[in-house]
């Protein structure tokens, strides 16, 4: 009776177990087509449930920027509402980083656009000759900046949807001025709004030079789609976080959904989460928009906690079957994750190389590597004063094991690096984050003194750094300030060789070693050393890159003007995988 009891109980708890022994959703199958000569792709993914011989609705199905296909079905949940309606999901991807929505010129993109109009109508059409599809069922949804591409897919006049979800994403300027076209079908549309979206204030953002665009309030975006819906200013229903439903137009629906405290994020709630409980769920309140409209009604939900928010590239060949390493890359001050893919293109070697690629964003555009260490209120460089309350070690490991709920990520093989900002909290995550890293790599960063007391447990991990002694952001010499009395200059940041003399030290090496030269090459004025310390323990090893002359820059990308001299002789994405996948925890992360 007793080992019948056992086995039960071990049939409940043991099979929940850890995210990523759990089984993973169904993958979607990647197509390939040539659009004016460019090679696009697609994913796609059937329902189990699909009958030929009745007509299927599709969805259309945007990621954001710098993310992929494989990313928005594996961490969006458009699954389970594909499977509940019988509906095929069709997943577009980009060439670079953004969609075309019609705003390159006035946005001053830098990657040259492309015809994502035609290629999303040429995968429609495609789909449409293998599968039997309802013509007056297709659906389309964009996140972030597919939601800027769906807003101007939604205002064409030839090609009707039969509703759009926008999530994470209020109207540009140009957007509204397209939408107020005459001819245009009316076509219901439900946006879905983090209340503390940076990238899209609630109050909207003024055009600054060179940008010749608005980002558009609340307000105006509603207005904009009211006017092209035939609504009235009057809402049917409102609801927490300014949510408003116009439901009573005389072409169709407008909803918004306002959520409190939620951030620029795809909105998701699952048990196994450890972040971002806000009590709103994207994939449900699409559903219920979509596909039982006379039974909708405005979110309610209190939220729990501040939320954050992370952008993830998954590469074609990522396979639920089979656990892939991951990196988190983290931006500097005062970045974001798109600033940060954009200049390390990290994506493209992840591509070539296969590994999962995460983005996270830091509160106002920074991380806390040091204030908890002295407390929540402390001088910072250039003598301002912050508060930064939030717990970022805690919230990268968080991050960590909230992604394994969904993608199969190896669990020993998880890296971060960082640049500037990032590359003082990936200092701060060789100290205190290598229970949950495998190895480490920053860019231009520095180490805060108040952190070394941190260093002084832990296991020693695997770690890189990299910088340019013309770096005059975070200066080869350190960071100093004034005292404001005359006195001597207070030391903010340690000089780079010092930084590296202590993880040397740290991690049990010589102070000797191997230094190997490089000529200059591609980039006149900047070469490169590279130190690689003697007798470090096999699994703890120290590499130092040293670009002389280099600025406060990505070497081996253009993608920082104004910061000093980039150096084009290595790709540090590719230096940075090729040492950090090297190394695997000794164990699972606890």
């Amino acid at each position: 009776m007793l080992k019948a009891i056992l086995a039960a109980l071990c049939a409940v708890f043991c099979s929940c177990g850890v995210a990523y022994a759990q089984p993973y959703a169904p993958d979607i199958s990647m197509h390939g087509m040539t659009v004016d000569g460019v090679s696009r792709s697609y994913g796609l993914y059937v329902p189990p449930s699909y009958n030929a011989s009745a007509p299927a609705p599709l969805i259309v199905a945007l990621h954001a920027r710098f993310s992929s296909a494989k990313a928005f079905h594996a961490m969006s949940g458009l699954r389970t509402l594909a499977d509940a309606r019988g509906a095929i999901l069709l997943y577009p991807e980009t060439v670079h980083g953004f969609w075309n929505d019609g705003g390159f010129a006035a946005l001053q993109r830098v990657e040259e656009p492309q015809n994502d109009q035609g290629f999303i109508d040429a995968a429609v059409s495609e789909v449409r000759g293998q599968y039997n599809i309802d013509p007056a069922r297709l659906y389309l949804i964009g996140y972030d900046a597919g939601a800027a591409m769906a807003y101007q897919q939604a205002c064409r006049a030839d090609v009707h949807y039969a509703a759009v979800a926008a999530i994470a994403n209020l109207m540009w300027s140009y957007a509204a001025e397209a939408c107020a076209a005459p001819g245009l079908r009316p076509t219901p549309i439900l946006v879905m709004h983090g209340r503390r979206d940076d990238a899209f204030p609630v109050n909207g953002l003024e055009r600054q030079a060179p940008v010749t665009a608005d980002r558009l309030s609340v307000d105006a975006t509603l207005a904009a789609l009211r006017r092209l819906n035939g609504c009235g200013e009057r809402a049917d229903a409102s609801g927490r976080g300014g949510s408003v439903y116009y439901s009573s137009c005389s072409g169709a629906p407008v909803a918004y959904v306002g959520v409190d405290s939620g951030e620029h994020q795809w909105f998701r709630e699952r048990a196994e989460y450890r972040l971002n409980h806000l009590g709103v769920d994207s994939a449900q309140t699409i559903d219920s928009f979509f596909f039982d409209r006379s039974a909708f009604t405005l979110p309610n939900a209190s939220p729990s906690g501040r939320a954050r928010a992370w952008t993830v590239f998954v590469p074609p060949q990522y396979d639920p079957a089979t656990p892939m390493p991951s990196i988190i890359v983290l931006h500097g001050r005062p970045s974001n994750a798109a600033g940060m893919a954009t200049i390390s293109q990290m994506n493209e070697v992840a591509r070539r190389r296969g590994f999962i690629v995460i983005y996270p964003e830091g509160i106002d555009n920074e991380w806390n590597a040091q204030f908890d260490l002295v407390g929540r209120r402390s001088r910072m460089v250039g003598g301002q004063r912050a508060v930064l309350p939030q717990d970022d070690v805690q919230f990268l490991k968080d991050l960590m094991k909230q992604l394994r709920v969904d993608l199969n990520i190896d669990p020993r093989r998880m890296y971060l690096t960082g640049f500037s900002n990032g590359g003082f909290m990936t200092i701060r995550m060789a100290c205190s984050g290598t229970d949950t890293f495998a190895a480490l790599a920053e860019v231009s960063g520095s180490l805060y003194p108040e952190i070394m007391p941190a260093c002084r447990s832990g296991r020693a991990a695997p770690f890189l750094l990299m910088h340019g002694t013309a770096d005059a952001s975070v200066p080869y010499t350190g960071v100093f300030i004034p005292d404001g009395q005359g006195g001597d200059p207070i030391r903010i940041a340690l000089p780079t060789q010092e930084v590296v003399a202590f993880f040397i030290r740290r991690n049990g090496c010589s102070m000797s070693g191997e230094t190997a030269t490089f000529p200059e090459n591609r980039t006149p004025g900047t070469h490169i050393i590279r130190f690689t310390p003697r007798g470090c323990p096999a699994d703890a090893p120290i590499v130092f890159w040293r670009i002389e002359g280099g600025g406060h820059t990505w070497p081996g990308v253009n993608g920082l003007q104004g910061l000093g001299v980039t150096n084009m002789d290595i790709n540090a994405g590719e230096v940075i995988w090729d040492f950090v996948s090297q190394f695997s925890l000794p164990n699972d992360p606890p």
